[in-house]
């Protein structure tokens, strides 16, 4: 997987004039845990510039940070991020995370009342889409991506950074491997329901980025996992199409092959596999499966 491209709240990027000052006044203030400071810069914020689309960022870090809550609770089937036991070593209870919902809503509305101003600001629309993984809500993460890239069709407008930049890197390479990164939790999860996430969001990039491997990647593993062979096959292909010699995919098509049996197509995978330094240590495992079949 690539880089992460989020915390838990989106940064804020200084800019000149008023915004830079209020820019680092309010970093300044949320850093402090200065909870008042914070809600006077915003304030004077909104009355000097109205229309700056930071303001809406920043007002989102200020109520996410204030929804925030360390969730204890005594439910023993209701299990967060640390599970405390009884002496008998039967779950009690757990100690997690969790957002007050109104003001995690405030939050949520702020984001799209400013992704409403600047609709090319894709660090908003990616912060939204951030707040519902972190929910566990994930049909609404996956309409706020699915908007995005479909407006983005739409308007041909390129899209726009923090501080309304440029993205860091190509729209071509950034936006697959960002979308990737939003798998990520998915598929750690393990989960058929989770899978299908993954799902979802590796058809959208199949769709709005077919020239990208990701999309066809990540899709043909969704179908290895539920032993669709052939359809595992032809997107593992479709990827090594977009972007020859990746070891990954080479790997995956080499194993692909051994469940279909063609031992020689397999074996021409894992040559052009062992070509490849970071792909040797899989090519040993892998030719030990070809060696098995008749």
């Amino acid at each position: 997987m690539r880089k992460l491209i989020f915390s838990l709240l989106l940064a804020l990027a200084s800019h000149a004039g008023y915004a830079q000052n209020y820019n680092s006044d309010f970093r300044r203030a949320m850093q402090a845990q200065d909870t008042a400071k914070a809600r006077k810069v915003l304030t004077s914020w909104q009355q000097k510039k109205p229309q700056d689309p930071d303001w809406y960022v920043a007002r989102f870090n200020y109520l996410l940070k204030q929804a925030y809550r360390v969730v204890v609770s005594s439910d023993p089937s209701k299990q967060g991020g640390m599970v405390f036991n009884k002496a008998n070593g039967e779950a009690a209870g757990s100690i997690g995370e969790g957002y007050e919902p109104t003001l995690l809503a405030a939050a949520r509305t702020t984001l799209r009342e400013g992704i409403e101003l600047a609709p090319d600001r894709l660090d908003m629309r990616f912060g939204l889409a951030k707040t519902y993984e972190m929910t566990g809500e994930a049909a609404a993460e996956i309409d706020v991506l699915a908007a995005a890239l479909a407006d983005r069709q739409t308007s041909g407008k390129p899209w726009r950074w923090r501080d309304g930049a440029a993205l860091p890197a190509a729209e071509a390479n950034f936006l697959p491997e960002s979308m990737e990164e939003y798998m990520l939790p998915y598929w750690q999860m393990q989960s058929a329901e989770a899978d299908e996430v993954v799902r979802q969001m590796a058809e959208l990039l199949v769709k709005y980025y077919p020239a990208s491997s990701l999309g066809p990647f990540n899709l043909a593993t969704y179908y290895a996992q539920k032993k669709q062979w052939g359809k595992a096959l032809e997107l593992f292909q479709q990827a090594n199409a977009r972007k020859p010699n990746d070891w990954q995919t080479l790997a995956n098509l080499t194993k692909v092959e051994i469940e279909l049996g063609h031992k020689e197509q397999a074996q021409q995978y894992l040559t052009a596999l062992r070509k490849l330094p970071e792909g040797r240590p899989a090519a040993t495992d892998l030719s030990k499966e070809i060696q098995q079949l008749k």
